[in-house]
Formats: structure tokens, sequence, C-alpha cells
């Protein structure tokens, strides 16, 4: 389904974000100017006429005074000098012209008053101006005609301040009633603002919900089900927005998931598979092995016979060895930090894909530095990084025409310890390179996971070192993994040893001492020492494995006596004890646990005395999954040479007390 072209998650919520907030302001503004006219004019009037009515007030008050003395100056005979001097100025005061500004919010009518007022005043001041100079001269009788002339000025000044004070409150009344008027049209307009807001929430929530909350949610739902292990969850697409193409990646996330969980599924069931018939495959090889050694000792073995069976000797170790690398590879263990020689981790990667290097046509070359040191990590998740590099650089070769080139090398340099693997494939094109470490990111297709690189990576820095790619001159890709020395040392001397050009890589490292060492197909050489004087009963289900062991510490000194289980071995056990009991894990009616078991029990100085056989490494490989002594387990296919020395050591040992 096309998903339909949307506004971006962000411009949609600036567009609600704005259209809020334009709504929100819209309000105030319109109460500014609808209401501000009104209550300015209303403001303006009232300041005015109060500013007019207090200097008609100073004005009148002043004249009045000025008339108060006039008539007391007239009774006397001497008026004083500094009374006539105050008259003069109260006089000066009413008679000064009222100043309107241009600004006044006065309307017509009430200016035409305000002048009226204004005259009327200045009249009684010019008036109270004639009756001082009168009284001056000394005319009392000219001062107190002109007198009741101010007086009567004065009636007529106070009526036209009344006329006036009615104007001036008749403009204000208007005015307040305008600003109640539109005060009421405000309020009405607000309601319905608000009521229109109402009405445009529940749409913006709609928006909002549609194309942030719900794909949000269903993204949430879907992590959790995802958290809850179900990879099969996928969130519908709606729109080509961030929040669609948010979804478009977690549904190729859950797939790739899914892919990925079937594949380790397989790789599981495949895994114990494969441990649960590594007891009946070891079993055989343990018999070839043990049957071609028999005949190989045999000094009047010899000719085209002995080379068959010194190649059949080959094999059948080539098989064990392929056999433990793989049961290694895909059992999972608990992280083992150890000392690593990258070196060993390099031969046991080769070992586990040598099979395609002559299928596909690959030559294999390179450097590996014999004095290479140590580093600290889990050797075997190490392994998967190197057996992860060289598998990709397997793939890429085989699609490329022969000569197909492959490179392994490892140095020490600056403190770091570094595997190179390189091939001549056509290398990583140049738009996925700055992503390829990035999960999910694959140049397979359909057949990649886009995981492993990823992984290897996270892998390197848990080591704290890293995994890089480089693309030298005749390369198609080279692949570094760098890690930092074990121990502070210096820098170690530029031998080296080749890895020279072949379909096979070079054999891995010898193994530990409770595993079948890849040595030569002749066999370990026997160890120095006999086994005479010491009786050896081998508690084994398996003919094909029990008789030519029996043969062959027969024939090194050893009195071996047989038993099919652990109830055959019992039974010979009380009959006649024995200096080492090698006894098999798994068997029928009772395998070497129980035996143990039953001998701890019963005769302790015996159950000191046995080795065990098997050829389960899945079980031993888990601590705890083993209820005996893990240094006592012998891992089959083992060496009869290297039986032999493990018999020689454990009889010597403090565990190993040869007393009857």
């Amino acid at each position: 389904m096309t998903s339909r072209r949307l506004l971006s998650v962000r411009v949609t919520l600036l567009a609600v974000a704005l259209a809020a907030g334009a709504y929100a302001a819209a309000l105030p503004v319109y109460l500014f100017f609808r209401v501000s006219r009104p209550a300015l004019a209303l403001g303006a009037a009232t300041e005015a006429i109060t500013t007019v009515s207090a200097v008609f007030a100073r004005r009148d008050s002043a004249l009045n005074r000025a008339v108060a003395i006039v008539r007391d100056l007239a009774r006397r005979p001497r008026p004083s000098a500094d009374s006539l001097r105050l008259v003069h100025d109260l006089a000066a005061i009413g008679r000064t012209p009222l100043r309107v500004s241009a600004g006044a919010a006065t309307p017509q009518e009430l200016g035409a008053a305000l002048v009226s007022i204004d005259g009327a005043l200045s009249r009684v001041g010019n008036v109270l101006e004639e009756s001082v100079a009168q009284l001056e001269r000394g005319r009392r009788a000219d001062a107190a005609a002109r007198l009741v002339t101010v007086e009567q000025l004065l009636r007529v000044a106070h009526e036209r301040g009344a006329d006036g004070s009615r104007v001036a409150r008749a403009y204000l009344t208007a005015r307040q009633g305008a600003l109640r008027a539109a005060a009421g049209e405000v309020r009405g307009d607000a309601i319905l603002w608000l009521g229109l807001g109402a009405l445009l929430v529940p749409l913006l929530v709609l928006v909002v919900r549609r194309r942030v909350w719900r794909p949000l949610h269903e993204l949430e739902a879907g992590l959790a089900q995802v958290a809850d292990g179900d990879l099969t969850v996928s969130v519908p697409v709606r729109g080509s927005d961030e929040l669609g193409r948010l979804a478009e990646h977690f549904n190729a996330m859950t797939r790739v998931l899914r892919d990925r969980a079937e594949e380790q599924g397989r790789f599981a069931a495949a895994g114990e598979l494969l441990a649960g018939v590594a007891h009946e495959v070891n079993n055989p090889l343990m018999a070839i092995a043990a049957h071609a050694e028999n005949r190989l000792a045999d000094p009047a073995f010899e000719g085209e016979q002995r080379s068959e069976m010194t190649q059949i000797l080959r094999q059948a170790r080539r098989a064990t060895k392929l056999l433990r690398g793989l049961l290694r590879f895909v059992h999972a263990t608990d992280r083992d930090v150890t000392n690593v020689n990258l070196n060993d981790v390099v031969r046991g990667a080769l070992d586990l894909v040598s099979y395609r290097f002559g299928v596909d046509e690959i030559t294999v070359g390179g450097q590996l530095d014999a004095s290479l040191p140590p580093v600290q990590g889990d050797a075997i998740k190490l392994e998967q990084v190197v057996v992860n590099l060289l598998s990709n650089a397997i793939d890429a070769l085989r699609g490329v025409t022969p000569p197909r080139h492959l490179s392994v090398d490892t140095w020490v340099r600056d403190g770091q310890v570094s595997v190179a693997v390189g091939d001549n494939g056509r290398g990583v094109a140049p738009d996925i390179a700055p992503r390829l470490f990035r999960p999910f990111a694959t140049t397979k297709g359909r057949r990649g996971t886009g995981l492993g690189l990823y992984i290897s990576r996270q892998i390197a820095r848990e080591a704290g070192g890293d995994l890089t790619l480089t693309s030298p001159p005749g390369f198609g890709a080279r692949f570094v993994l760098s890690l930092p020395l074990a121990l502070a040392q210096a820098s170690a001397p530029d031998s080296a040893t080749s890895l020279a050009p072949a379909p096979a890589p070079a054999p891995a490292p010898s193994t530990p001492p409770s595993e079948s060492p890849l040595g030569s197909a002749g066999g370990a050489k026997a160890p120095a020492g006999s086994l005479a004087g010491l009786r050896v009963l081998i508690v084994e289900d398996e003919e094909a494995v029990r008789r030519p062991m029996a043969r062959y510490l027969r024939r090194r000194g050893a009195e071996v006596d047989e038993a099919a289980d652990g109830v055959e071995g019992l039974a010979r056990l009380r009959t006649q004890p024995a200096n080492v009991i090698l006894a098999d894990l798994r068997m029928p009616r009772m395998g070497g646990v129980e035996l143990y078991a039953q001998l701890e029990e019963e005769r302790p100085e015996l159950a000191a005395r046995v080795l065990f056989l098997s050829g389960d490494v899945s079980q031993l490989a888990q601590p705890g999954n083993t209820p005996v002594p893990r240094e006592r387990v012998l891992v089959k296919p083992v060496e009869l040479a290297e039986l032999e020395r493990r018999i020689l050591a454990f009889v010597r040992g403090a565990g190993g007390s040869t007393g009857a």
C-alpha cells in the first residue's frame, strides 16, 4: 500500500503551536483595540475637565478672597499697603486666562462654556483692580460702588460655572456610556471567541492524535510486544512523515529480528543435534583411530598398507578436530576472559571454514607473527569474530572469477595486537562503508542479517579494542581486529611465520591434556616409562573402543580387565580391585557417574582411582554439568599414547594410589 503524502510531524506540530498561539493572542489584541478607544477617551476627558475645574476653582477662590479684603478695606480710613498689594496679587490670579492644550479632549459645547466662564472671571478681576485703584486714591465710596459690580459679576461667573459643570457631567456621562457599550460588545465577542475555540480544540486534538499520539502509541505497544518476545508484531504505516518512516524501520527491524531468531533457532537446534550425536560419533572415531594406532605400532606392518593406515588415522583425527571446533563454536558458554594468543584464534577459525576454500577455489596466504604477545579476551567470542570475517571474505570472493585470494595477517604495533583479514573481491561500496558496522546493514541482500559485523565490533570493543575496515591497493576489502596487549610489553620483533597460500589452513595448536592433540599421523610419541605392575579396569560399552585400548595397554605392560557397563565393572571391582579404572560417562544400565557414586559410598579408595571417558563434549562445556571431577575426564577420541601418559600422571599423583 502506497502511503499518502503528509506534512512532516515537525511542520504539523509547528502549525498547531502557531495556530494555538495566534488564537490565544487574537483575543487580548481585539479586546485592547475594541475597549481601549472609549476608555482612553473617557480618561482624557476626565483628566481635562479635572484640570480645568482645578484652575477655575483656584481663580474663583482668589477672587472671593480679594473681594472680602476690599470690602474690609473700604470700611477703614487708611488701608494698609500690604493689604492692597495682596489684593493686587489675588486679582491677577483671577484675571489669568485659561489655557487649554490643543490635544485636550473637550467637545465644542463644553469649550464654549469654558470660554464663557473664563471671560466672566477675567471681568471680575478687572473690576476688582479698579476698586483697588479707587482705594489707593482714597475714594472709598467709589470703591464700594464698584465692589457691588464685582459681586454681581461673581454671581454671573458662578452661574456660568454651574452651566459648565452640567455640560462636563453630561459629556463624561456620554463617554462612560460609550465605554459601557463597548464592554458589553466585548463580553459577547469574547464568549463567541471562546466558544469558537472550544470547537477548534477538539479538531486540533484530533489532528495531533491521528498524526502523533496514535502512531507513537502503536510503536510503544509494538516495542512492548517485542520486549515480551513477540517478533511477529508489525505496526501500520500511516504516512510518509517521520513517524511513518519510523514505523517502516520498526517493521523492517522486527522482520530482521524474526529472520535472525529463526536462523538462531535452527542454529541452536543444529548445535543441540550436533552435541547429541557427538558421543555416538566420537566413539567410532576413537575406535578407528585406536585400531589404526595399534596397527601402526606393529613394526612388521609395512608398505602400502602402512601408508593407507596412516591416512586413515590422519583423516580420523581431522574429523575429530573439526567436530570439536564445531561444538565449541555453536555451543553458548559464559564469558571467560583469559590471556589469548590471536594466532591460535586464527588457526581455530581457519579450521572451521577450511572446507570452503577448496570448494570455492580460494588460496589462503599471509604472515602470522611468531612472537605475537597475548591479549585478554574470550577466546570463543574472538574466534567467532574471525570466523565471521573469514565467512564474509569467502562470500565476497564467490562473486568474482578466479584467482581468488584471501589473506590473514597478525602483528603487534604500538601496544596493539592486530589481525587482518583481506580479500581480492569487489570491496565495499562507498555508500555502504560508512554504515557497515550499524545494525541490519548488509551487502548480502536477504541472505544477510546485517548483525554479524555489528556484533563482531561489539565483541572487539568489549575486549578494549576495535574492528575497522580498510581498503589497501590490490584488495577488495580488509578488516582489522585490534586488541590491547594483555600485559605491558615492548613491541615484538619483526619475526613472522608464513601462512603460505593453500586450500587449507595451517594446523591448530596443541590442545589441553584432556583433549586429543592433533599431531602427526603417526601419533604422539609414547612417554617414557611403563605400565608394568598396574591393574587397569576398562568400563566401556563400545567393544570397538574398549578392545583397542585394552590391547595397547597390555602391550605397554598393564594387566587389563574389561567390563561392558557399570554393573559389570562394579562386580569385577568387588572381586578384584584395580589401580586405575577407566569408565565411560554414558553407558546402558549404569554409567560412569553412577559407578563413581556407588564406589564413593562402598569403596572410597577405589573412587579416587577413576578416570572418566566421554565423547559428549557439550556436557563438559558447561560448568556444573558433569558431577565428577572435571580434571579426571578424558575427551574421546583420545590417542592411545596420550591415554598412557594420563594414566601414568594419574597414578603418580595424589589421587592415583597403586595399592590394591
